[in-house]
């Protein structure tokens, strides 16, 4: 065996199987979506407006994200995510913020301005 193929401190040689990482990133959009659906609808009842509406969407986001890295990963997110935590916590962010916007107005509109 070469010295490379026998560990001579190449410790990162962890072997990511795309579909394993496909499936995790799908798993992890699913959450992402009924957070943004969720969270948008109980901001448009709430009635919360402007910086408020996106400051609790934030919260939101950052809760959810720990969530998924303690409990899904266990806070091992290099071994489920190349990027580590770092995709965790960034990917599909503008995604998740239409969807919450998209619900947030619809029910906003619903609760308060057709009362």
């Amino acid at each position: 065996m070469s010295a490379d193929a026998q560990g001579s401190g190449t410790e990162d040689v962890h072997k990511y199987v795309p579909m394993y990482m496909a499936h995790n990133a799908k798993t992890m959009q699913f959450a992402r979506a009924g957070l943004a659906a969720i969270s948008g609808s109980a901001a448009g009842i709430l009635g919360l407006k402007n910086l408020y509406g996106f400051a609790f969407y934030a919260v939101n986001w950052v809760l959810i994200s720990f969530l998924l890295l303690a409990i899904k990963t266990q806070f091992k997110p290099h071994l489920f995510f190349k990027g580590g935590a770092k995709d965790i916590f960034t990917d599909g962010f503008i995604g998740g913020l239409l969807s919450y916007i998209l619900f947030h107005t619809f029910l906003y509109g619903l609760v308060h301005l057709y009362q």
